[in-house]
């Protein structure tokens, strides 16, 4: 699956140590100047704006932030020592990046008060533009009066043991029932049986060549076809563009780059056309088909009077051989010729017998 760039957006990350909210590219907090540790995430901020064009490209050319091992201070990639302490950063710790942090919205997200003084500031603000107040204090949770569980909660209604025993004595039964019956099926047994008689079926196709209309993909009709109307239709799905297709992209969403911007991407396929056409080709097509039986041990197949253009197509047939046993008259069909010519009024076979009473296997007695 193709992914599309639409562009950047700023992230932005609370301070453990104060909660105020701080802009993706800013190191350290606004508030209480305590770096960001490695651990805590940048988050969507609200009200996202895209960047693109040219500041877009230099966000994209930059890899993601460091951490000093000596005070843990955020740095760019590229810093060689550490803005807090000094430190040099040859053993700073690469931030992690490449996380889906959520889907990508512009819609505008109305303004909020500030839970200090009350003063309405823009969505996406970090600190209140009245107070200086940070807009992400967390609203004080609100006191609920303990649920009484004891006028809620149900009794649990107690199974008698008859109940029970009785349970268990017909689960029993019913999986000794399916044992049974699954030993049954797969049972076979050996019984004599001498044939009573005989009869056999066989078909032939009667095929003529003529003209047959038809529909496919252009790519796929036969050469030498006429090629009636075409149209466009869906074909198939591929994650790179076709010359005939529509790009189909799901919702956007953001990729935290480890910068304090997020590259937000789409996922897109493209659904590929193709022509879909009517045509006509002459091919051997079956227009009637012939029977004949009989009960002797000599199968042929139907004689057929040919018209011009016309053949003989597939042929098939069915022999079945009638033996009595002491299960009654059994019935087996094959398609073996040489099986069904052994079967001689009166001769004696071993018959092997399913749980159904079907005929699995016969061989004739010696």
């Amino acid at each position: 699956m193709a992914k599309k760039q639409l562009g950047y957006v700023e992230m932005e990350w609370v301070c453990p140590r104060c909660g105020s909210k701080n802009p993706g590219p800013q190191k350290t907090c606004l508030t209480c100047g305590g770096p960001q540790p490695q651990d805590v995430k940048f988050q969507q901020r609200e009200g996202q704006e895209l960047i693109q064009g040219e500041d877009a490209r230099k966000i994209a050319r930059g890899a993601p932030d460091v951490h000093c091992a000596f005070c843990g201070t955020r740095n760019k990639a590229d810093a060689l020592v550490c803005i807090q302490c000094g430190a040099d950063l040859k053993e700073a710790k690469k931030r992690e990046s490449g996380e889906v942090v959520g889907a990508f919205s512009s819609v505008p997200v109305p303004d909020r008060p500030c839970p200090s003084c009350g003063q309405m500031n823009p969505a996406g603000s970090q600190r209140c533009s009245n107070c200086g107040a940070s807009l992400a204090v967390p609203p004080v949770p609100t006191l609920q009066a303990p649920v009484q569980q004891a006028d809620t909660q149900r009794k649990p209604v107690k199974m008698s043991p008859l109940v029970k025993i009785i349970g268990i004595i017909g689960l029993i039964g019913l999986l000794v029932l399916c044992v049974v019956l699954a030993i049954s099926a797969g049972r076979t047994e050996t019984v004599s049986g001498s044939v009573q008689n005989t009869s056999w079926t066989t078909q032939l196709m009667i095929e003529e060549f003529q003209p047959v209309t038809a529909q496919g993909w252009a790519n796929d009709i036969p050469s030498g076809a006429e090629v009636g109307a075409c149209e466009y239709r869906f074909a198939y799905t591929a994650d790179e563009p076709q010359p005939v297709s529509t790009e189909v992209c799901g919702t956007p969403y953001t990729v935290d780059q480890g910068t304090g911007f997020g590259e937000v991407v789409q996922d897109c396929v493209y659904e590929t056309y193709a022509e879909y056409c009517d045509y006509t080709v002459s091919q051997w097509v079956a227009v009637d088909q012939l029977s004949l039986q009989g009960s002797d041990l000599f199968p042929r197949l139907p004689q057929a009077a040919l018209a011009s253009g016309q053949r003989a197509g597939d042929a098939s047939a069915v022999y079945t051989i009638f033996f009595n046993t002491d299960q009654g008259v059994l019935e087996l069909r094959t398609s073996d010729l040489n099986l069904y010519q052994q079967a001689q009024i009166g001769s004696l076979w071993s018959l092997e017998i399913d749980g159904s009473g079907n005929i699995v296997s016969a061989q004739l007695e010696q």
